[in-house]
């Protein structure tokens, strides 16, 4: 018994030696999204404080600089989500996004605690799969699916260490484990937010940070998603009515989506879609949280955006038919895990809405309070860690800084943005018009590049997002 004990002692004491030492991660060649990369992984403890217990490996794909200068800091990509893996955007960013950059930068892809490849906390099914129209198009975050996705991931997780916070840490650790002394953050979305929480907690690290469609600390999802929405429909109906082809087609935008809206009055609607899996037509009960969830990612870019007026268009006239064909082309929910996205989500934001806020941020907007109440009720299910109040206080400091928002984001709505990189005295933002929640295009791949070269946030040249136009409306779906 008394040798048992020494035996366990002593791995235990190996194991603390082991991870509380300066660590390389061992690369090897590999291949990502048809790039050649170098892969590796790096072992942290699931309970960072605790130092004890379970591991996790951290996925991390490193894209060697390809030039002959090779500068010492490194760039991460940092992804959406919550629940979006690093390593699933290597192809875009890449090839598109960081191309140029590439020349003189390794670009590092770590897949976050929970996501891709690092213990990832997916959810089988929460009604999220095109495959059952029925739960698809029902309710949102169904409790009793949800229950039984924490209660699957709770075998082989501990859910409340899977919050931002704990994620930074691991994400310095990998920077000083590759050897990298100093990083220079990109990434989008829930990425922003991340982004910004590893410069309060080691800005000392971080050279440059180019942020797009950004979320502050005090983002609380979903509450600003009504809002954000709201303005993006708005910009949407204004646009397609200046838009001469878009208004001949679709010359009374706002009544028929009102119209559409009043049908729900008694319920879900029935209505007719196609089942993926048989190809034949059959009748679907559409909740009215559904709908307006669909249309409000549809809203998140003005690639989906264009789609909206002839699908209010066609819904107006009975026909649900090319609403299913884009709703299930815009399924954020299918590329996110979940569990991750809950257990970063129940803890950091949902508790910090007020009931007072809820009624202010979704009054006179189509999506209503559904889509937070859902939320709320989907976190009552999931366990959190208690965070501190503080966690939302703008992040500041002299890290040069750019946020680059779409006039148009129906997802995190600029002004948001616009309030947070006061607090930043070498940040600024830039609102690039007839944009949605999107990094897309030659001018902002060329302004990332340019500002990472030279991160000067006030001397950065931004001229050319004044010649950014919405895609045409569309006035058929495609195939």
């Amino acid at each position: 018994m008394i040798v048992a004990s020494f035996l366990r002692l002593a791995c235990a004491l190996m194991a603390f030696v082991w991870l509380a030492q300066p660590r390389r991660i061992q690369l090897h060649s590999c291949d990502a999204a048809g790039v050649a990369a170098k892969c590796g992984a790096l072992e942290v403890y699931e309970n960072r404080v605790a130092r004890a217990g379970r591991t996790i490996a951290l996925n991390v794909v490193v894209v060697p600089a390809t030039g002959r200068r090779h500068a010492p800091d490194a760039v991460f990509w940092l992804e959406g989500g919550p629940g979006g893996a690093a390593s699933a955007a290597i192809g875009p960013v890449v090839t598109q996004y960081l191309r140029e950059v590439r020349g003189e930068r390794d670009i590092v892809f770590l897949d976050q605690r929970g996501t891709g490849r690092s213990n990832p906390l997916t959810c089988d099914d929460i009604g999220e799969s095109p495959g059952d129209l029925d739960r698809f198009f029902g309710p949102l975050f169904p409790p009793d699916l949800i229950r039984a996705c924490r209660q699957k991931l709770e075998k082989a997780a501990d859910l409340r260490q899977y919050t931002t916070s704990i994620a930074m840490d691991d994400l310095d650790d990998v920077r000083e484990a590759l050897g990298y002394p100093a990083v220079d953050l990109a990434g989008t979305s829930y990425g922003t937010q991340a982004a910004l929480v590893y410069m309060r907690r080691h800005g000392d690290r971080v050279r440059s940070a180019f942020l797009v469609g950004v979320a502050p600390p005090d983002f609380k999802l979903p509450l600003p998603f009504a809002r954000a929405a709201q303005h993006a429909f708005d910009l949407t109906v204004a646009d397609c009515a200046a838009d001469a082809a878009c208004h001949a087609a679709y010359p009374d935008v706002r009544r028929e989506f009102d119209s559409v809206l009043s049908r729900f009055a008694g319920g879900p609607l029935r209505v007719t879609m196609t089942d993926p899996g048989s190809g034949k037509p059959r009748t679907v009960a559409l909740a009215r949280e559904s709908y307006v969830e669909h249309l409000r990612l549809m809203l998140y870019t003005t690639f989906g955006a264009r789609f909206l007026p002839l699908v209010i268009h066609q819904a107006y006239l009975g026909n649900f038919g090319p609403f299913e064909t884009i709703a299930l082309r815009y399924d954020a929910g299918a590329a996110l895990a979940r569990g991750m996205y809950f257990s970063v989500t129940c803890s950091e934001d949902v508790p910090f809405i007020t009931p007072q806020q809820v009624v202010d941020e979704t009054r006179g907007t189509f999506l209503g309070d559904r889509r937070i109440r859902a939320h709320q009720a989907a976190c009552a299910e999931w366990p959190r860690v208690e965070v501190p109040r503080d966690f939302l206080t703008p992040v500041s400091g002299p890290i040069p800084t750019v946020f680059l928002s779409g006039d148009a984001d129906g997802a995190t709505p600029p002004w948001l943005a616009g309030a947070a990189v006061k607090f930043l005295t070498n940040g600024r933002q830039i609102l690039v018009p007839h944009t949605g929640h999107q990094l897309a295009g030659p001018c902002s791949w060329r302004l990332m590049r340019d500002f990472i070269d030279r991160p000067s946030a006030r001397e950065l040249e931004a001229s050319c997002t004044a010649g950014t136009r919405r895609p045409p409306f569309a006035t058929e779906v495609p195939r």
